[in-house]
């Protein structure tokens, strides 16, 4: 088993929770082994600051997997702030992003 885990953020539109919850069943063996750790937005414990939390997991985690959808890019949220600092994160080498941005 590796030493630490390969933090994994899914920016999602919350219209897409049902297909979120679905990929993170697909996901769950690689956390099981130890070689992930999922984390979205609905981990966010009761008198949390949500956008501060959000803006952590998009600086610290390793791969971004961004769950595009036409509600995805609707959303002011997830287009301007989540999927804008995804891509900022891939350009500088500190994250790798999977999507596509429009």
């Amino acid at each position: 088993m590796p030493d630490k885990s390969v933090e994994v953020f899914f920016p999602y539109s919350h219209k897409d929770e049902k297909l979120r919850d679905k990929l993170a069943n697909h996901l769950k063996i690689f956390e099981r082994q130890g070689l992930i750790s999922g984390w979205h937005d609905r981990q966010i414990t009761a008198g949390s600051e949500w956008s501060g939390k959000i803006d952590e997991h998009l600086n610290t985690a390793h791969v971004i997997l961004l769950l595009v959808s036409d509600d995805f890019l609707a959303s002011d949220y997830c287009y301007d702030i989540e999927m804008k600092r995804a891509l900022e994160r891939h350009d500088d080498g500190g994250a790798r992003y999977s999507g596509n941005p429009g």
